[in-house]
């Protein structure tokens, strides 16, 4: 039997025995399971196991998670282990990546969410601003209070460009609603503090923001909490209909919901990003029961993962920059069982035309970076 060996940097790196492939991946700030952006590399990395395991090979995941302090670190002893592949998700691993490719020429690199030079580095961007756009659109459509919130990890160009496409996408199906944007600090310590997120999450809501969108890594499991906690408010001042108006009334509710909010209050929501977080609205194990998690706005960094790993075994692996949106199938947003009843099947019609328009051109997305 063929023997295929995924090496994850790890750690604790075990001694390795004779493969005919090493591939290896360090994890970004916020860790494996953030629930975000780590994850879904690591979803993409499982899934190509699983494949792999049913050609006949034998795969073997071991798995590193430090900090961007030592990231070249892990990328090196992967390296010197004779990995083909090392997968490094997160631009603070964009100057690592440089540094050790340049003393590896024979391991082939992929740095995502950033451009790292080399000739064996593939950088992998993506288009955050579409499909941010897509989820602005489905907020503004179904805001009741005219006031959707966006809370941000680390403050920079990258989560700024998420942050504006919501914008657009929201002011294009609401001109005259209102976002509130926060984000969690300065440093790469923002990826990870879902306290200070929820604080930002109870703020907007404070504010009237009934939808809040997190692109914040680990943080984002803050706002995440938040209103699945809170799960209704009393809005100040007027509301407006909204087509979530007809679905609400026919979706039950989950148990509490009726005790805790009264006839004059309103759900809030979150929209989660990277993975499909839908599923984490879902506060009773009840798909069909009202969920909190109005839609994800879906970077597939998985997908990435998954085709690094493949062009590697199938010889096909090049360097250079991939710039994934829409059109890619890079990003989208998420329709599934436990969103759809929140959804009317005309806002799919419209979200769909507009992802086309995006396609084709006729709606141009901003990207904060290119500004």
């Amino acid at each position: 039997m063929r023997k295929l060996l995924i090496l994850i940097a790890a750690l604790l790196i075990t001694g390795a025995t004779a493969q005919d492939y090493v591939f290896g991946i360090v994890y970004d700030a916020g860790g494996k399971f953030d629930r975000s952006f780590n994850e879904s590399t690591w979803t993409g990395v499982q899934r190509a196991q699983q494949d792999l395991q049913a050609d006949g090979y034998e795969v073997e995941v071991i798995e590193f998670e430090g900090t961007p302090d030592t990231a070249a670190e892990g990328q090196r002893r992967i390296a010197l282990e004779g990995a083909e592949l090392l997968i490094a998700p997160g631009f603070l691993q964009a100057d690592a990546i440089t540094s050790v490719a340049q003393e590896f020429p024979r391991t082939s690199f992929v740095i995502i969410d950033a451009v790292s030079d080399g000739d064996n580095v593939r950088s992998v961007l993506f288009k955050e601003q579409e499909g941010s756009f897509l989820v602005g659109y489905v907020a503004g459509s179904l805001t009741r209070t005219g006031v959707v919130g966006f809370v941000g990890g680390m403050d920079v160009p990258l989560i700024r460009a998420f942050d504006l496409g919501y914008q657009e996408g929201v002011k294009a199906a609401c001109a005259d609603c209102t976002i509130i944007s926060n984000y969690v600090g300065v440093t790469p310590d923002a990826w990870n503090d879902p306290a200070r997120a929820k604080e930002l999450a109870s703020t907007q809501n404070a504010q009237n923001a009934d939808i809040i969108f997190a692109a914040a890594g680990a943080s984002g499991n803050g706002v995440i909490d938040f209103v699945n906690e809170k799960q209704c408010f009393v809005p100040s001042g007027a509301t407006r209909a909204t087509p979530i108006d007809a679905q609400l009334e026919g979706i039950a509710k989950p148990a509490g919901y009726d005790a805790k909010c009264g006839g004059n209050a309103k759900p809030i929501f979150f929209i989660g990003v990277d993975s499909n977080q839908n599923p984490l609205g879902d506060t009773d194990n009840d798909a069909t029961t009202l969920n909190f998690g109005l839609t994800s706005m879906l970077k597939r960094v998985d997908n990435a993962a998954y085709d690094s790993v493949m062009d590697v075994v199938n010889g096909e692996f090049a360097g250079g920059i991939l710039n994934l949106g829409l059109a890619e199938g890079g990003v989208d947003y998420a329709l599934d069982e436990y969103n759809s009843a929140l959804i009317p099947a005309d806002l799919v019609e419209k979200v769909n035309a507009v992802k086309q328009q995006i396609i084709d051109g006729a709606i141009v997305v901003t990207d904060y970076r290119l500004q």
